[in-house]
């Protein structure tokens, strides 16, 4: 059964998991009003950032509420698939409490998924991000003036500082997202994760919610520069609960969380029931 609940022009519905959906996969072909639109699509990015890094980097000096982050990234992810004409509808596997901390591993196809997860996942959370990510133009500053934590990977000790005090941040109540493949794999696929998000995880000791995105390559793919106006669809699974893990079960983890991506993307990409 589903529920819709509207939000900023998306939508939001609770279901159990579908035994089968019809064959949703439409590529990203080429063609010159495609093209066109992805230089607008872009251009709007950029203006849609800069407004919204504003906002949020001025509301977050007057109000330091993870709530003001969680507005700023809604509102900056609908203004830029509001100007895209791009509409994200979110299915929920199951009702999650903003109460209680999770860690989201979500999969990254194209460079649209940053602002539509702000929109998709329902409760407050800060980014782990990479820490090259701190000198990127108005999206660096809004990460930095936000709950969220930067991982420096050039050194295995700074790597380490930074997951601890990422832990800390959780296990005082801060939700995170994380890309666990570390790079956008431009395609349905999901590629090969890195351990961290679930070292995370195990080490604040709160549940890993795996996030799927169904077609975002469908809609825009910064590395062919293509785009159209559709519909994103994005899976907020179940809690994947850890209590009693260890590092030891990383792998377990790692492996729990893409069978749930790949089942997702199975049942969007293809109409075959499945066993």
């Amino acid at each position: 059964m589903f529920v819709s609940i509207p939000f900023l022009g998306s939508t939001y519905s609770t279901a159990v998991p579908d035994p089968v959906i019809s064959s949703k996969s439409n590529p990203l072909t080429f063609s010159i009003g495609r093209r066109v639109f992805f230089v607008w699509a872009a251009l709007w990015a950029v203006i849609s950032t800069i407004f919204s890094t504003i906002g949020s980097v001025t509301h977050n000096i007057l109000s330091k509420d993870i709530r003001v982050f969680r507005l700023w990234s809604r509102i900056w992810g609908r203004s830029m698939t509001f100007g895209m004409a791009i509409r994200v509808e979110t299915v929920l596997r199951t009702p999650l409490s903003e109460s209680e901390a999770f860690v989201f591993a979500i999969n990254h196809q194209v460079a649209l998924d940053i602002p539509a997860v702000g929109i998709g996942i329902p409760c407050p959370f800060g980014w782990v991000a990479k820490a090259e990510l701190a000198k990127v133009p108005f999206l660096g500053a809004s990460i930095r003036n936000s709950p969220s934590v930067f991982i420096d990977r050039s050194h295995p000790k700074k790597s380490v500082e930074s997951m601890k005090v990422a832990g800390e941040r959780i296990r005082k109540g801060l939700s995170v997202a994380i890309f666990p493949e570390g790079s956008r794999s431009h395609s349905h696929s999901v590629g090969e994760f890195k351990r961290g998000a679930f070292m995370l995880a195990i080490e604040a000791g709160v549940p890993v919610v795996p996030v799927t995105i169904l077609n975002a390559v469908e809609l825009f793919n910064e590395k062919t520069k293509l785009a159209r106006p559709g519909t994103m669809h994005i899976v907020v699974g179940k809690p994947i609960p850890i209590d009693g893990w260890t590092r030891k079960d990383i792998p377990r983890l790692m492996d729990e969380v893409r069978v749930v991506m790949e089942r997702e993307l199975e049942l969007w990409n293809h109409p075959k029931p499945l066993p």
